[in-house]
């Protein structure tokens, strides 16, 4: 089956992990605010429990710590010590006719000198692949979360508040090959975005009201792919998508027209291209136009893979007062095998905000998410892991920026 673009980067955004990086991933999970099943790039292949040999499960359990300098997000923010546990189950069930995966993640962090910001966070995602015939297969992927940090990776909410939300995307898509070229894809995305306070209470960082952000969002697309060669697809999309929000005068609709290419370059490189016209009706302001674009590039070998995402076009204002943001999103995940036991991971994230509308803080603003880490493997049970994570926000009208820089070390074991 083959998935459209954007079915494909939110397939490989939440619903994998590398091999040899998963006695590690209970430090990487949620490491920057966001979620570390959104941050890697390649699929399970091999999954066991030496206790529990006929059933693919496998559990990571594992405790950091280290520093983090600015833990409330101010211009001038105060440092602390934390510690962290972290745990971590993986399902993975792979068959000719039916493929199911469950990632599930569970983080506790203390924080020692700054009061009100210890957490409890988790997501969970479950994929499921049938082929009904050789003609007509499902997918769909079911991703949950619950945290209080920011999330750089996508558009969930502002990303200079601390405060606890819920974010799930689910999608669903039925692939009908129509012939040994043509093949239509059918698809429903569902995102609910929910937090449950207002604001984190600190007044110097302009903090929006969260609750603002409260919303569902419905996209529909219907998708035609022609298979010009064994490794070019060409394709054609429409798209639908319908956002209510559940307060704020933001409710609108988007129509999107967009043509493509899938390309294998190599066997191992993979290009995925959309891009067209935009057409969105905001209930309260009327009608605009924007050019939409986005892109993906996998590759993976041996020792090392690598996933890039990139997009532009109309996200859902954080800004306070903004009515509309139109942005430019990117973002790379690499992982290397420096030894048989030593593996590195660099994940970078920047978006550029364009914000109009409404009376507040208008303009642009621009984020950027950096995470390196290194894992060092004693033996197929216990993993040790060294990570860093920079963070900058820049300011927007009223709404101050600011940076921050953690630390962390720690072990885990994998059962």
């Amino acid at each position: 089956m083959i998935l459209p673009c954007r079915i494909l980067r939110a397939r490989i955004r939440i619903g994998s992990l590398p091999v040899a990086l998963l006695c590690a991933a209970s430090f990487l999970v949620l490491q920057s605010g966001g979620t570390w099943a959104q941050a890697t790039g390649s699929t399970f292949e091999r999954v066991g429990v030496g206790w529990l040999p006929g059933i693919p499960i496998q559990i990571t359990a594992g405790v950091d710590a280290g520093y983090d300098d600015n833990v409330t997000l101010q211009p001038s923010g105060e440092g602390s010590i934390f510690t962290r546990e972290n745990v971590v189950l993986t399902y993975d069930r792979p068959g000719e006719r039916t493929q199911f995966f469950v990632l599930g993640v569970g983080r506790f962090s203390q924080y020692f000198d700054v009061s009100g910001q210890n957490e409890t966070a988790g997501n969970v995602t479950m994929s499921l692949t049938h082929n009904f015939s050789t003609r007509l297969s499902f997918y769909a992927n079911v991703y949950a979360t619950y945290q209080n940090q920011p999330n750089f990776q996508s558009n969930v909410g502002p990303e200079n508040v601390v405060s606890p939300f819920f974010d799930t995307v689910d999608i669903f898509a039925l692939t009908y090959h129509w012939s040994s070229r043509l093949s239509l894809v059918t698809s429903y995305t569902f995102e609910r975005v929910q937090y449950f306070s207002s604001s984190n209470g600190n007044s110097q960082n302009g903090v929006q009201n969260t609750l603002a952000q409260n919303r569902i969002q419905n996209t529909f697309s219907e998708e035609f792919q022609f298979s010009l060669t064994s490794r070019t697809v060409l394709v054609g999309e429409y798209r639908f998508e319908a956002i209510d929000y559940d307060t704020a005068p933001l409710n609108s609709t988007t129509n999107s027209v967009l043509a493509g290419i899938n390309h294998n370059l190599t066997e191992h490189l993979i290009v995925h291209v959309r891009g067209g016209e935009s057409f969105r009706s905001l209930e309260n302001e009327g009608n605009m136009a924007s050019p939409y674009f986005e892109g993906s590039l996998g590759y993976v070998s041996s020792n090392h893979s690598l996933n890039w995402t990139t997009s532009y076009g109309y996200e859902s204002p954080t800004a306070t007062g903004a009515t509309t943001t139109k942005t430019w999103r990117t973002g790379l995940n690499l992982t290397y095998d420096l030894t048989s036991r030593l593996s590195s991971t660099t994940g970078v994230y920047y978006h550029h905000d364009e914000n109009t509308g409404g009376t507040g803080s208008t303009g642009t603003q621009d984020s950027f998410d950096l995470t390196l880490g290194l894992r060092y493997t004693i033996n197929k049970r216990f993993t040790l892991h060294a990570d860093y994570n920079h963070t900058t926000l820049g300011s927007s009208g009223s709404t101050p920026g600011y940076s921050r820089n953690r630390y962390s070390a720690g072990l885990s074991y994998t059962y």
